[in-house]
């Protein structure tokens, strides 16, 4: 177990001067499909799962528009990547052990994506805590919020509250116990 969460350290750990060479879009791609999530772009329909696979062309032609990290090894560590990705409108955490409240922070405070992202889905990610859905209410443009099976909220009440009185055009959906 303790080698399989080194290597996912390694997996996430940041080169930036690949973001310089690459593009932030190719970079966070390259990430994200090491971890195991899945991306698309826009103007595509289909996901991009395959790493070997990634498409070519001009710097900059594929843009992110959408993450789906569904049993992900995705951590704070790799982050750094989702700094200049600025076409993200939808990101899917689910069953992710390593996203906790420090992730959903860094998440929020990450202005592209306070500018694009409208939907968010955060799905049976055991470390997430009250604490980490509150500091969403920085991502003033997000319209659809979906919580689900979040053992770690613990005052429901009191953080839905919050997050709609930051966030009044927010459709938050629940099923939480």
């Amino acid at each position: 177990r303790h080698f399989w969460g080194w290597l996912n350290a390694v997996f996430n750990k940041v080169d930036y001067e690949r973001i310089q060479a690459v593009g932030p879009d190719r970079a966070a791609s390259e990430w994200l499909l090491r971890c195991g999530a899945l991306v698309r772009y826009q103007g595509h329909q289909k996901w991009q799962q395959d790493y070997n696979g990634l498409p070519t062309g001009p710097l900059g032609k594929y843009k992110i528009e959408a993450i789906h990290a569904t049993d992900s090894c995705i951590m704070y560590r790799g982050f750094d990547y989702l700094d200049g990705l600025e076409h993200v409108m939808e990101i899917k955490l689910q069953k992710c052990i390593y996203i906790q409240d420090q992730c959903l922070q860094r998440l929020s405070e990450t202005k592209n994506l306070q500018n694009s992202l409208l939907q968010l889905w955060i799905i049976s990610c055991g470390n997430v805590t009250d604490k980490g859905i509150i500091a969403l209410h920085k991502l003033t443009n997000l319209e659809y919020l979906y919580l689900s099976d979040l053992p770690g909220i613990r005052e429901k009440e009191t953080t839905i509250r919050i997050l709609q009185q930051a966030l009044p055009n927010l459709e938050l959906e629940l099923d939480l116990e």
